[in-house]
């Protein structure tokens, strides 16, 4: 019974599944809430200058802005007595033409030479901020105000509250505003500028970027209302500059996204807020969409606990990590990460942390290279047995293929009894050459395989092969796409229509061959995921192969799935499961 248990708890929820979820929740008076889908339809975009929406936004990160930088890290040397008005007139924004050079001379000068301090009760003076070389976050806010208006340009101080990693927050929590950051008008529209935040002496800092530790982080110079939300919340509605202002219960409801989630178009797709709140043997199941160049990594981290002598439990200041599963699948032409994961134990409350990153980079799990990009609070209540997941490794040498093991998820098999080894197959790029020949030199060709529609993020049935092992068996496929399906298929280079071989290694070294159960397009896809599938109910699949086989486990150890080498006659590993 138990290990039906654990092979059955990690399966993928259903529409109906995630249905009795929200109204258990909604029986318990807890807000549900779909924030990403609430801020996208209910908001038109950025505020503009007129109050109306901007509705393309202007990129105002250029090459340029690099030697602006470089200019204003030579600025040492100023005046004993010196005011905010000289500072920019005749030092900072004297050698630029260009509001935005200006701004960003004042942004990167403020946030690498004033050292930040603990906010304190008193007046706010400026002078003394530029003489002591040190201020809070509002005497900070305020210096970039004075800097701007001495140069002729329009900033606002704005007052609100900035959400932590994983933070569970309410509406009386934000009531209470912790933080200062500048709205600011460039070309017509309202950016954000967080020079507090960016500075790289601000404790918090480490939270959100990774940034070198010796600069500013140029994410938080002119960041687009509608990305910023997601951390900061103004006190005061219309200081959100979003057209029309979104309702608080909204903004905190969306879970904590740090630059790299923008940095990397990530999308949080089918996410309501009844996602963190588990009950028993439930997990966490989120779904991001990301580009086919970027990789997904996850862990929960909760505060530890220990028994005193009198058996009471407390919290002993450690904190207790657990890898989640992060798995690449294919939905509709895009590619798509999903994410499951519980707590380590009864701790009753932690954090889903996602890092995003290039694909390629991670080469061994003990050593995650990227960077945090999502952060959700997790709620957990009732019984929470012990319950780890497979262990899937990277495999930098084997790139051309996305693997997705849809069962069994968990990482214990026990001894005599039988278990269905299923992987699911998309290959990983829509190009002609796999990730790890991308390159200046392959540039031509990706712009002909866009124009052929080979990037196109709609599910067209030629936006990938009808299988990702062989071109031959696509017949099906090009019966209905004519000849652009041929152009196409033709793109895909011939190593990446070979079958991606898979097997077994059992802990004494045989080895036990995948065979291929079904090839899918999308219309056929639901019929091939099994229990751990990727839980996307009716919606359309990427095209690829399920690969199954039948093992009755009877030796103790180690079982290990494999895949062939791109380049070598070689197996990389990319899962681990134990048998006990």
């Amino acid at each position: 019974m138990q290990v039906r248990r654990d092979v059955n708890r990690s399966n993928s929820l259903s529409r109906n599944e995630r249905v009795e979820r929200i109204e258990r929740c909604e029986m318990m008076d807890v807000l549900v809430l779909s924030p990403v889908e609430e801020l996208l339809e209910r908001t038109e975009g950025d505020e503009g200058l007129d109050g109306l929406a901007i509705t393309e936004p202007t990129d105002f990160v250029a090459p340029s802005l690099g030697l602006v930088d470089k200019g204003t890290r030579f600025i040492s040397a100023l005046p004993q007595m010196i005011t905010p008005t000289s500072l920019a007139q005749s030092y900072l924004c004297r050698p630029y033409r260009s509001d935005v050079q200006r701004l960003r001379a004042i942004f990167t000068w403020v946030s690498e030479r004033i050292t930040w301090e603990e906010d304190f009760e008193g007046q706010i003076d400026t002078r003394r901020v530029l003489q002591s070389k040190r201020g809070c976050g509002e005497e900070i806010a305020a210096l970039v105000r004075d800097l701007c208006s001495a140069v002729g340009l329009h900033a606002e101080v704005v007052r609100g509250y900035l959400k932590g990693p994983g933070e569970r927050l309410d509406l009386e929590t934000i009531a209470r505003p912790n933080h200062f950051w500048n709205a600011v008008i460039i070309d017509g529209e309202w950016r954000i500028m967080d020079c507090s935040l960016a500075n790289p002496t601000n404790p918090k800092r480490s939270l959100y970027s990774s940034a070198n530790n010796t600069v500013a982080d140029h994410w938080f110079f002119l960041t687009r209302p509608m990305e910023i939300c997601y951390t900061h919340i103004p006190l005061l509605p219309e200081q959100q500059h979003i057209v029309p202002p979104v309702p608080h219960e909204v903004l905190i409801s969306l879970p904590c996204a740090c630059p790299p989630y923008f940095r990397y178009h990530i999308e949080l797709t089918n996410y309501d807020t009844s996602v963190a709140y588990l009950e028993n043997l439930e997990m966490a199941h989120l779904q991001l969409t990301v580009p086919e160049d970027v990789e997904i990594v996850a862990e929960v981290e909760a505060r530890a606990f220990a028994r005193d002598m009198d058996g009471d439990l407390f919290e002993s200041g450690d904190v207790t990590r657990k890898i989640a599963l992060a798995q690449p699948t294919w939905i509709a032409g895009r590619k798509s990460y999903m994410v499951k994961a519980l707590l380590p134990g009864d701790e009753g409350e932690g954090v889903l942390k996602v890092y995003a990153g290039k694909r390629g980079l991670m080469h061994s799990i003990k050593d995650n290279p990227h960077a945090l990009a999502l952060a959700v609070p997790l709620m957990h209540t009732g019984q929470n047995p012990p319950y780890a997941f497979l262990t899937r490794h990277p495999t930098p040498h084997a790139q051309r293929h996305d693997l997705y093991v849809a069962q069994p998820q968990c990482s214990r098999l026990v001894i005599n009894n039988t278990f269905v080894f299923c992987v699911r197959q998309h290959p990983s790029s829509l190009s002609r050459f796999s990730p790890d020949t991308w390159g200046g030199s392959n540039n031509a060709s990706a712009r002909s395989n866009s124009a052929l529609g080979l990037r196109s993020t709609s599910p067209a049935p030629y936006a990938r092969p009808s299988s990702a092992m062989s071109m031959a068996s696509s017949s099906a496929g090009a019966s209905h796409t004519g000849s652009l399906y041929s152009e196409t298929s033709s793109a895909l280079s011939d190593k990446q229509s070979k079958p991606a071989k898979l097997a077994i290694q059992s802990p004494t070294g045989k080895i036990i061959r995948f065979t291929r159960k079904q090839e899918y397009g999308g219309s056929a896809a639901g019929s091939g995921s099994r229990g751990g599938g990727s839980g996307v109910g009716d919606e359309e699949e990427g095209f690829g192969s399920t690969w199954e086989t039948v093992i009755k486990v009877g030796e103790r150890g180690v079982y290990r799935g494999l895949v062939l080498a791109d380049r070598s006659a070689r197996w990389c590993v990319f899962a681990e499961w134990e048998c006990v």
